[in-house]
């Protein structure tokens, strides 16, 4: 079955993009750099500031931290980099496969509403396309994780679609459900529809914000995936299972090449 999307060649930033701001809770300053990068150099990370020169952290499954609020990347030598979630949504909202982030700090930690600051100023930079061809995870038999009431599951489809569900916090049994595609102009919407519109919340901003740190973790894979992604009262510890049960379920997904007629 082949998979459909909206490109075939890995792209990266057309020029470097700059965002500074306060950090969430306004403690401290965040600073971000966004570097275009070579093909098939995939996201990488950058601590600026540790002792003894950078540290480079790419993004790849085995990186993936164990613990935390959001998603985060540790290396064997024990640096780190934690919030990295929403970062990875925005640059996958772009469709920029290829570039180095810089931050000046352990954490990445974007404010409320600067996963959608971030994209305007990734789409004010423009993106360009690359002579790599566009790998992607395509989802070939169903990967399920589920910790009692709480579940995730990548499914087979040759576009990618997702679904979240949560439970109502009262208790009354009751749950909503909100389902989008994920193609990348969806999910620059999705992000978007995050920053409060003369300071009213839409009512479904809850399932949102799940949902975004969900492509945050997706994003850690390391590539577009493909397939179906459905979650029901998900945290962040389910995520973390089930993108780090990817390589164990190899016959489960595929690395594939768009083809031009995929388009």
């Amino acid at each position: 079955m082949q998979v459909t999307y909206t490109r075939c060649l890995q792209r990266t930033l057309r020029e470097e993009v700059t965002y500074c701001g306060p950090a969430a809770g306004g403690q401290r300053r965040a600073t971000v750099l966004i570097r275009p990068a070579a093909p098939d150099t995939g996201i990488r990370f950058v601590r600026s500031d540790v002792p003894g020169g950078p540290r480079t952290l790419p993004v790849r499954i085995e990186y993936l931290g164990t613990d935390g609020s959001s998603a985060t990347l540790e290396c064997p030598s024990g640096v780190g980099i934690g919030a990295v979630g929403p970062i990875l949504a925005a640059l996958a909202a772009c469709g920029i496969d290829n570039a180095e982030v810089s931050v000046d700090g352990p954490e990445a930690v974007l404010p409320r509403d600067g996963a959608a600051a971030l994209v305007d100023a990734l789409c004010s930079a423009g993106a360009e396309d690359q002579a790599g061809p566009l790998r992607v995870i395509k989802i070939e038999r169903v990967i399920e994780v589920n910790d009692g009431w709480r579940r995730a599951m990548l499914r087979p489809s040759t576009v990618p679609h997702a679904a979240i569900s949560l439970d109502a916090a009262d208790g009354s049994g009751r749950h909503r459900w909100l389902a989008v595609g994920r193609g990348e102009e969806l999910l620059r919407e999705l992000i978007r529809s995050l920053a409060c519109r003369n300071g009213q919340p839409t009512g479904s901003e809850p399932l949102r914000h799940a949902l975004l740190d969900c492509i945050g973790y997706l994003g850690a894979a390391g590539a577009p995936i493909v397939g179906h992604f459905l979650a029901q009262n998900p945290d962040h510890e389910l995520m973390r299972t089930l993108v780090r049960a990817l390589p164990g379920q190899q016959g489960s997904w595929s690395l594939v090449e768009v083809a031009a007629s995929a388009i």
